[in-house]
């Protein structure tokens, strides 16, 4: 009986490290030490180790719970849900952009309750005062890195108050201070190549991030692990960042997303932690994507 027993749990703990999708190999731990659910990008394409979650209206059975909880932003009003402003658009769908031109003149915005992405030209402001900044913060031994496109993030007011409100309540408790960090994860879409666009993906770790202002990073968890346990990750050097980038092979940048962390005067472990270079928070509303960074690294 004890041996029979003991053969099952080793299954078990066995069949726990090995790919959701195709079962064989082990899942992919990345720099951090973060275990995901699949081996590797194409298995985390096919996303089939899990199955979605159904819509919560009731009578409907379609997967899908990006619109608060419904699989679409019909059913979420039929279901007395807001329609979030978070829900990407399907794969490859172009998001309602305002492209800046040499000018300075902007198309019309998108609907206030989308998220927005502007791709800024090389010749704004805009654009040199954040490579001149990235210039200044990409330290590594092995060569600089080379901005190649960058869109702005803008979103809808429903997320832009609450990280305000958030803000405004830590000032109101003392001192706070912003600093500019960088995200990186899998980006398993061809981000950059056709647009400013975002993927479908769950286990896209840029887009999910993009899309939730952090609410979710990649396969829709709330947060990462990693050294300093469960929480979002940051760092204030790119470079560094650049350590936890993985890059569709149809693409030909990495990608990044630039950061706002709201601190306060004193860190509490329970909220928010420097480790050197590493930032890391445990609420969503303290840490604000601003751009998205498409790069190519220099030797």
């Amino acid at each position: 009986m004890f041996p029979t027993m003991t053969t099952t749990f080793d299954t078990v703990r066995r069949n726990a490290t090995l790919c959701e999708a195709c079962g064989i190999k082990p899942k992919y731990v990345d720099p951090s030490g973060t275990q995901h659910s699949y081996c590797g990008r194409s298995c985390a394409r096919t996303g089939v180790g899990k199955a979605a979650p159904e819509c919560f209206l009731r009578g409907c059975s379609n997967p899908g719970t990006a619109f608060n909880g419904f699989c679409s932003v019909d059913h979420a009003k039929k279901g007395s849900a807001p329609p979030p402003p978070l829900a990407s658009p399907g794969p490859k769908t172009q998001l309602q952009t305002d492209n800046h031109n040499v000018a300075g003149h902007t198309k019309p915005k998108a609907p206030s309750d989308v998220v927005h992405l502007s791709e800024i030209p090389s010749s704004a402001t805009v654009w040199r005062e954040f490579v001149r900044e990235w210039n200044s913060k990409w330290l590594s031994q092995e060569g600089s890195a080379l901005v190649e496109k960058l869109y702005e993030i803008s979103y809808p007011t429903s997320i832009s108050d609450a990280k305000d409100k958030y803000l405004q309540g830590s000032q109101a408790t003392g001192q706070t201070h912003v600093l500019r960090t960088f995200h990186a994860s899998q980006c398993i879409c061809d981000m950059g190549t056709k647009g400013p666009t975002l993927c479908k993906w769950n286990s896209c770790g840029i887009c999910n991030v993009v899309g939730s202002a952090f609410r979710r990073v990649a396969f829709g968890i709330s947060y990462n692990v990693g050294r300093q346990g469960k929480g979002l990750y940051s760092s204030r050097n790119p470079a560094s960042a650049d350590a936890f980038a993985i890059s569709c092979l149809s693409s030909p940048y990495r990608v990044m997303i630039a950061c706002d962390v709201v601190l306060p005067q004193h860190l509490d472990k329970s909220t928010s932690v420097i480790a050197g270079d590493r930032v890391v928070v445990r609420v969503s509303d303290v840490i604000i994507p601003r751009f998205v960074v498409m790069y190519t690294k220099q030797t």
